[in-house]
């Protein structure tokens, strides 16, 4: 189950806002949570993990993934809408 943290309600509210492919794209958590994240991270490695980190880290772990899926679709819809674009055609001047 996923926490209610600072990072599941930043990406609920930027999807809410119905970014386009290239938003998506660009996203990146606030440095609130990429700090938070990072120290759940460095706590783990020495092994000193409260059993709610534990959870909170897991859920940062779901988030990364899902995000990583969300901008993996968003790149293919990038490159499908660029292969598919009309091509400008230019007449050269007789």
């Amino acid at each position: 189950m996923l926490l209610k943290t600072q990072a599941v309600t930043e990406i609920a509210q930027f999807l809410a806002n119905h970014p386009t492919p290239e938003q998506i794209v660009a996203f990146h958590p606030s440095s609130e949570v990429a700090e938070r994240a990072y120290g759940l991270i460095h706590i783990e490695r020495e092994g000193a993990l409260t059993e709610n980190e534990r959870k909170e880290l897991e859920s940062y772990v779901v988030i990364e993934y899902l995000m990583e899926l969300v901008k993996l679709e968003a790149q293919r819809q990038l490159r499908q809408a660029k292969q598919t674009s009309p091509r400008m055609v230019y007449k050269s001047r007789q």
